[in-house]
């Protein structure tokens, strides 16, 4: 009896490893883990630790004496032009080597520009205004523009959002049973360490749906005026250091499923509040949504992580409606 269940546990690891090694070669799935030691948390603030490395979504990271994301340790910046980047773990570029980022090729197609990239996971745009000391470190640069890359979620007070029902916050992402603490960080373990895992979960949970259901959420029954002092707060600092600001509208890879006013409300929202305030914003979704195949253009089973192509799409974009 021993020996059965001995040679059934081999079996079933045996596949269990075939599976693993398949999911990950034909790359059906991503890795989504951040790896302890990179974040560094204060009071008001995370951010990454000066001069570390590590692995963030499968994927070496190299973080620069400011904080930034750069190609490579040591890197020097050599460019005449000074251009920052400031936004989330979309502009991060979790999950893609750096170099094909939309920053990354930027960097690589404008020698003679500096691309700060200052972006960091779980930013939203009160963190933008607080980090704005980052900027100030380099006063003795001619800052030439400052871009922000905006997601969905950069209006949220936290990480989580108000479920308005029953008036408690919730994940973006949440789902009941992840309410229960000891599943909730078995999820967060395998979601790191398992490609199998993740394609099981982003088939059976379609987790762009639900991350997209809760964050529209917010926008369909919260007044987004508390914006524009954050805003004005972002504007006037690049007025001040003499830089151009515009903002970067990026989708949810679920509004791309379906790109009519019920899915877009979001983006006309937006819109309607960055020209309150007298901010030039450029809403790429539109390009998205008229790309063959949208949902390529981002991570697997991502909410709205860029893929390769998807940093590539933005890319061009960029240097299509933003003038070096």
């Amino acid at each position: 009896m021993k020996k059965i269940i001995l040679i059934n546990f081999i079996i079933i690891f045996s596949i269990i490893l075939l599976l693993e090694f398949t999911i990950n070669s034909f790359k059906l799935s991503g890795l989504m883990g951040i790896q302890t030691g990179l974040i560094n948390k204060n009071d008001k603030l995370h951010f990454f630790i000066p001069n570390s490395s590590g692995i963030i979504f499968d994927k070496k990271v190299f973080i620069d004496k400011n904080g930034f994301r750069v190609p490579k340790q040591n890197f020097n910046y050599n460019g005449t032009k000074n251009v920052f980047f400031i936004g989330d773990s979309t502009t991060f570029g979790n999950g893609v080597l750096e170099e094909n980022t939309f920053v990354g090729l930027l960097r690589k197609n404008f020698s003679n520009i500096n691309f700060f990239n200052s972006s960091v996971p779980g930013y939203q745009i009160k963190h933008h205004v607080i980090n704005l000391d980052q900027i100030k470190k380099f006063k003795n640069k001619n800052i030439d523009k400052i871009i922000y890359v905006f997601t969905l979620n950069d209006v949220m007070n936290s990480a989580n959002i108000i479920d308005l029902k029953n008036k408690k916050e919730v994940s973006e992402g949440s789902y009941k049973i992840k309410e229960i603490k000891f599943i909730n960080n078995f999820n967060i373990f395998l979601r790191n360490k398992s490609y199998l895992y993740m394609y099981i979960k982003g088939k059976l949970t379609d987790p762009s749906k639900r991350w997209f259901s809760n964050t529209n959420n917010f926008y369909m029954k919260n007044d987004l005026n508390f914006l524009k002092t954050h805003l004005n707060t972002l504007k006037n600092f690049s007025k001040k250091v003499n830089a151009d600001f515009s903002i970067i509208i990026l989708p949810y890879e679920y509004q791309t499923r379906k790109c009519d006013l019920d899915n877009l409300t979001p983006q006309e929202k937006l819109k309607n509040i960055f020209d309150d305030v007298k901010v030039k914003s450029l809403d790429f979704t539109k390009y998205f949504c008229k790309s063959n195949n949208p949902r390529e253009k981002f991570y697997k089973f991502d909410p709205m992580h860029l893929s390769k192509k998807g940093h590539k799409l933005v890319y061009s974009q960029i240097i299509n409606e933003i003038n070096f």
